[in-house]
């Protein structure tokens, strides 16, 4: 087992180094997701067709993690002005629209 058989194609982002526990049955690494990416249909597989057991016995198909959701976006604004050539004693409404809800905006 080694990072060629992780399959990444629907997982928005890379893993670590693969790091495995002593019974040789738990591997983990760390997943960072890529930035800018918005998306809930998300997995990560192994391709079990590469691998055998102590026993010689080749594994078959593929395993799939649970489906998960990468949210790496960050909020953008456009701030636009009713009136852009005010003169002296005039207002105008500036209008902030954000590209995805947030909070703390004061």
């Amino acid at each position: 087992f080694d990072a060629s058989d992780i399959v990444l194609t629907d997982a928005n982002g890379t893993l670590g180094t693969l790091t495995a526990n002593a019974d040789g049955k738990t591997w983990t690494a760390t997943f960072t997701p890529t930035a800018n990416v918005n998306d809930t249909t998300n997995t990560i597989s192994v391709n079990l067709t590469g691998l055998t057991d102590t026993a010689g016995n080749a594994g078959v198909s593929t395993a799939s993690s649970a489906n998960y959701t990468v949210d790496t976006l960050r909020p953008t604004a456009t701030i636009t002005l009713a009136d852009n050539a005010l003169t002296v004693g005039e207002t105008t409404t500036v209008t902030f629209a954000f590209s995805e809800p947030v909070n703390g905006f004061t």
